[in-house]
């Protein structure tokens, strides 16, 4: 039976002459990224990090760049450090972040809110860390595009999930987005706010997994949690924006309600369960009687 732990020895090697002996070693369940994780422990003083491979050279390029050039931004504590990386393994050491992840953290309402204004403190210092160049913003719009693009296919794979009607509103707000050309930029964490966020009672909340991170219209950062928590609980969107500096301007608002749409007809297509599907159907829905479909 393969050890579920299973580390190949080149990248072992690697590892242990950057850190040192390695005592702990523990891959991580796969979550919303392809890439692969692994916590590892250093014998010599119990420091904690995590060893990670992208799953191509671009998605590596992207999260190295991100790391070294937005991530701090954050200042320390407030995301992983980057400690090492190998191109030939595709693979980064980072430094591992205390605490857990928010989405499992047991904190009154109170409290959230308390935590969604850092966060939104944190995502606004993120967005502004760096200005694109000429070739970013130019990548930023095709981004934005080829999101729009996917509708019709993500709409194809659903069928008689969607009606006629639902199939017209999904592709109108593909269209509609692709017409919104006065929409902020940033440097986005790409990934899903909400899961990347870990909790550890510290003053604010620590961001992890920055391997989708971009320049790209920062709208896109909030369509996880305006596709589920938000929906359920304003106030913690209201609490979000207070600590991010400013609200979404028409525009903006436009747009996510365009990318959420989107999202959920993706899940409704990709979705791998039925809680996935049953999220993006009841987010669809909401949409609908929002515009009077």
């Amino acid at each position: 039976m393969t050890d579920p732990n299973f580390l190949a020895s080149p990248l072992r090697s690697w590892a242990e002459k950057t850190l040192g002996p390695l005592t702990g070693l523990r891959r991580l369940p796969p979550g919303s990224s392809p890439a692969a994780v692994w916590h590892v422990v250093r014998g010599s003083d119990d420091a904690r990090f995590q060893l990670k491979t992208a799953p191509s050279p671009r998605a590596f390029t992207r999260e190295t760049f991100a790391y070294r050039h937005a991530v701090p931004a954050l200042g320390p504590g407030n995301a992983p450090r980057l400690v090492a990386t190998s191109a030939r393994h595709l693979a980064m050491i980072l430094t591992a972040l205390p605490g857990t992840p928010l989405s499992q953290a047991r904190l009154t309402e109170a409290a959230l809110q308390t935590v969604h204004r850092r966060a939104g403190t944190l995502v606004a210092e993120l967005h502004q860390a760096g200005r694109p160049t000429p070739a970013a913003r130019r990548e930023a719009s095709a981004f934005v595009s080829r999101l729009a693009d996917a509708a019709a296919h993500h709409a194809d794979a659903v069928g008689d999930q969607l009606s006629l009607t639902e199939r017209k509103f999904v592709m109108a707000l593909a269209d509609h987005l692709r017409v919104l050309d006065r929409l902020p930029l940033g440097f986005i964490h790409g990934g899903g706010i909400e899961a990347g966020l870990r909790w550890s009672g510290a003053a604010r909340p620590a961001l992890q997994d920055f391997d989708r991170a971009r320049f790209a219209p920062v709208a896109v950062d909030f369509v996880h949690l305006a596709y589920g928590l938000w929906a359920e609980r304003p106030l913690l969107r209201t609490a979000f924006f207070d600590g991010y500096g400013r609200a979404l301007g028409a525009e903006e608002q436009q747009a996510l309600r365009c990318l959420t749409g989107l999202h959920a007809v993706r899940s409704l297509a990709e979705g791998l369960t039925c809680g996935d599907r049953a999220a993006a159907r009841t987010a669809l829905d909401r949409l609908k009687s929002e515009v009077g479909v």
